[in-house]
């Protein structure tokens, strides 16, 4: 059935409100589990030693000691601790092939592949027609995820008017989150391990009515619980390095879904911008 992590994301819709609250602690603090007991899991997850024990049994397994076996297991085997040490370990048996780069790159193609083939193409539709008539985006990331953000704005700002990143800095944030509205849309980029500013900003947009649109690794993120909707690009690999590539292609798909909405117009826009960009180079220059 595969890792520990996959059968619990298999299982987690099916589970009540409480055992889902005991799936989210589980799969965002791996290593508390193996030295702390079922009734502390409980407390920590605002629920309790029973609700605990009823998840084990929800998801297949005999009890909270083979819980926490698993759990062992899959840590010492994915080293969870680390995105770095993720990264490293599972390239480690690529480095004597002879044809490495092929390899690598046949690899994430391959996981390019697996994502789209679980996008939902009505999702996805209706998707890039939202970024296509609102009337502002706002783009939210931290960590790695930020960088991913940086691009998707440097990208759209060169097809449509207002695409904003959204500032963490206290002062401006809230001057941002004082000028949205319902006619705006949020693209919030949340990888492992889940930096809970984004989510936080998230949840302060949603009250003002923006409709947010999550990016994400896992069925069971937290961003699932704020955003209106989300697509899922699920990896076996808990490294947000491994998920870069893959993350840029579907960034870059958005984009071009959003511009076959009204191919004319942003053709019109990329010709603005050509004259304007040559105009100013010419103007600096001279």
């Amino acid at each position: 059935m595969g890792t520990i992590k996959e059968r619990i994301e298999q299982h987690f819709n099916s589970l009540s409100k409480s055992q889902q609250k005991v799936a989210n602690f589980i799969l965002n603090n791996p290593t508390y589990i193996g030295v702390h007991s079922a009734a502390e899991v409980g407390e920590r997850a605002s629920t309790s030693e029973t609700t605990v024990i009823r998840f084990c049994y929800a998801i297949g397994l005999n009890g909270y000691a083979q819980l926490q076996k698993e759990l062992t297991m899959y840590l010492f085997e994915h080293n969870t601790n680390s995105t770095l040490g993720n990264y490293v370990s599972s390239k480690e048996e690529l480095f004597k092939e002879q044809q490495l780069c092929e390899k690598v790159m046949r690899q994430t193609s391959h996981q390019i592949i697996r994502i789209a083939e679980k996008i939902n193409p009505e999702q996805f539709q209706e998707t890039t027609k939202k970024m296509h008539e609102a009337k502002a985006i706002y783009l939210i990331g931290a960590g790695a995820s930020s960088f991913a953000a940086q691009w998707l704005q440097f990208t759209l700002n060169m097809l449509r008017p207002n695409v904003k990143l959204v500032p963490t800095e206290t002062n401006a944030l809230i001057r941002t989150v004082q000028e949205v509205d319902e006619t705006a849309l949020a693209i919030v980029i949340s990888l492992h391990r889940y930096y809970k500013e984004p989510i936080h900003i998230t949840e302060e947009f949603r009250k003002c009515g923006v409709y947010a649109i999550a990016i994400t690794d896992t069925n069971v993120a937290p961003i699932h619980a704020i955003a209106n909707e989300a697509f899922v690009l699920q990896q076996t690999e808990l490294s947000t390095i491994d998920m870069m590539p893959a993350l840029m292609v579907f960034l870059n798909t958005l984009v071009v879904g959003m511009m076959s909405h009204d191919a004319a117009y942003y053709n019109q826009q990329r010709v603005k911008y050509d004259d304007f960009q040559n105009s100013f180079i010419a103007n600096r220059w001279s």
